[in-house]
């Protein structure tokens, strides 16, 4: 196994904080400055597509409103979990210990992206898990 540096597992532990206020900040600047274009596939066909709420999702997430989050689209939060559970996993590798985290798992994967697919089509008809 690789032995870090002193100074790059200062930067291991530093980077999740600089690179969240650069994107908080990012973010921030693209939701107050630009207008965002609709879903093309929500304006043509009229049904959601998997990625239909993302951006009020991410806008719920920077007011704090996780449920309102969720509400908007699931695998933004969904997303960051995975995000940070592959983050520490790299993490402790740094430090020494040799721990691999369930997310590697094929069948893990595979459930992963059937419960994308189900969930994509179930909110077409399920008004409470839709969009709003």
């Amino acid at each position: 196994m690789k032995q870090y540096k002193i100074y790059q597992k200062i930067l291991i532990c530093a980077s999740p904080f600089l690179i969240a206020a650069v994107l908080y900040f990012a973010a921030v600047f693209i939701v107050e400055h630009f207008t965002l274009p609709t879903c093309f596939t929500y304006s043509i066909l009229g049904i959601y597509c998997p990625g239909c709420g993302m951006t009020r999702s991410v806008t719920a997430l920077l007011h704090g409103d996780i449920l309102l989050s969720l509400r908007q689209n699931l695998f933004v939060v969904m997303g960051i979990i995975i995000a940070v559970l592959f983050y520490a996993e790299f993490a402790v590798r740094a430090f020494g210990k040799n721990i691999r985290f369930p997310i590697h798992n094929v069948k893990l994967i595979y459930a992963f992206l059937i419960f994308l697919a189900v969930y994509s089509v179930a909110r077409n008809f399920i008004p409470q898990i839709a969009p709003i």
